[in-house]
């Protein structure tokens, strides 16, 4: 069946297994100890380090302006060279405000996060992950390019080594915040080996200079101008549910959603963020040459689907049963909030791996316009205070469906539109 929508001779198909396969192993290493942290960890400890995450997966998506993004689109690279550079020179400057930002506001940002004293601390780690991770995000980009995809997938696995290896020791010996020590070594980690494989995949300082960076900051302006506060916004409607939770419920309640989030997100991880990367490559080189590329999407969609069906029923008929079974009996309401979330996931699933259509089909905007609809959509749960928690949950899936779904629509709306293009 498979035969029918990819051609495995391919480099599409090839360089999708490879990262399939080095994202398996890379994720792997962190779910298969999962059973054992859950049970050296208290779901408190999760709790915290899952408001930590969100704040972090807010921060890290800005902290180069999305300049980042442009890295793949620019024919040469001396070019692209400069735009990396340029965002790695944001990212230490952003990384130094949230830093300034901690020293002189923690109290007020506990306050606000109601995040838990005991761990307060440990924020502080999130000015130096954010600046690893930053990094890395941008080498990625540069490896994309490239199509290194075999570096980027033994980057993730040295990644998940060291943070799993870091998070099971410090468990095992009770050391306080082994979590947020795992994942902070585990980025730094990342970075550089992100930074050793950048300069063997033809990176170079050589073609960098103070005027090409000036010159490439203005030609990508778009990034900084329509896609920063959007951005932004839309990545805080994705953490504003577990912050409103951890105000209204409890840190331990977050701590059973996270583990819910977690198992979700299995194939986005898996296979939405590694065929995403490869395609993104692919329709921008195809943009470049005026070639269709409705092919390579609807082959994708179909290989998606398969996957969406199958997590539904898992999860639907088994969800309570199995998270207790691997993670303990007192994780089974992380089952019972699965059973709620699984609609909002797959929809998310199927953006997520297509989401790249905006950047190459250069409609920066309209994907703005979404993020800040999506934002003012999610910023309505503050109304609904109150609520026992499975209802409240309801009520944050049925605004995702409904937000989700326009964001397919959109992007089927834009290749539609190329597509008639380079036919006329």
């Amino acid at each position: 069946m498979l035969k029918k929508y990819f051609s495995f001779s391919s480099d599409f198909t090839k360089n999708t297994f490879t990262l399939v396969i080095g994202t398996v192993i890379a994720q792997a290493i962190p779910f298969a100890l999962h059973p054992l942290l859950r049970r050296l960890y208290s779901a408190e400890d999760f709790g915290a380090m899952a408001v930590y995450l969100n704040i972090f997966g807010v921060i890290t998506i800005v902290s180069a302006l999305r300049y980042e993004a442009a890295i793949v689109l620019p024919k040469r690279d001396n070019e692209a060279a400069n735009v990396l550079s340029l965002a790695f020179i944001i990212n230490i400057f952003f990384s130094l405000l949230v830093l300034l930002s901690l020293v002189f506001f923690k109290k007020e940002i506990i306050t606000f996060i109601n995040f838990p004293e005991k761990y307060a601390n440990f924020l502080f780690f999130l000015p130096f992950a954010s600046l690893f991770f930053g990094a890395y995000q941008s080498i990625n980009y540069w490896l994309i390019r490239h199509k290194a995809f075999k570096a980027s997938t033994s980057n993730k696995i040295i990644r998940r080594v060291v943070e799993g290896a870091t998070q099971t020791a410090l468990g095992f010996v009770k050391f306080p915040g082994g979590l947020f020590i795992g994942d902070l070594l585990g980025n730094f980690s990342n970075a550089l080996s992100g930074i050793r494989q950048s300069f063997k995949n033809k990176f170079s300082f050589s073609s960098i200079s103070v005027k090409k960076i000036k010159f490439v900051s203005k030609k990508y302006d778009e990034y900084p101008k329509y896609n920063v506060l959007p951005t932004l916004l839309s990545s805080a409607a994705n953490v504003l549910p577990f912050l409103i939770i951890n105000k209204i419920y409890s840190t331990e309640v977050v701590g059973y959603l996270d583990l819910s989030k977690l198992v979700l997100s299995i194939p986005l991880i898996f296979i939405s963020a590694t065929i995403s990367q490869v395609l993104f490559q692919q329709i921008t080189e195809k943009k470049h040459n005026k070639m269709s590329v409705k092919a390579d999407l609807r082959n994708v969609l179909a290989i998606l689907l398969l996957v969406i069906v199958l997590e539904i029923i898992i999860i639907l008929f088994a969800g309570p049963w199995l998270f207790s079974f691997v993670f303990g009996e007192q994780y089974s309401l992380s089952g019972e909030f699965s059973q709620i979330l699984i609609f909002s996931f797959v929809l998310n699933f199927i953006g997520s791996t297509f989401s790249s259509v905006f950047i190459t089909f250069e409609k920066i905007k309209l994907n703005s316009v979404w993020q800040t609809f999506y934002f003012a959509a999610i910023c309505s749960l503050f109304f609904c205070r109150g609520l026992d928690i499975l209802m409240f949950l309801k009520i944050y899936v049925g605004i995702e469906m409904v937000m989700h779904l326009t964001y397919c629509v959109m992007i089927f709306s834009i290749v539609n539109k190329y597509e008639k293009s380079i036919k006329s």
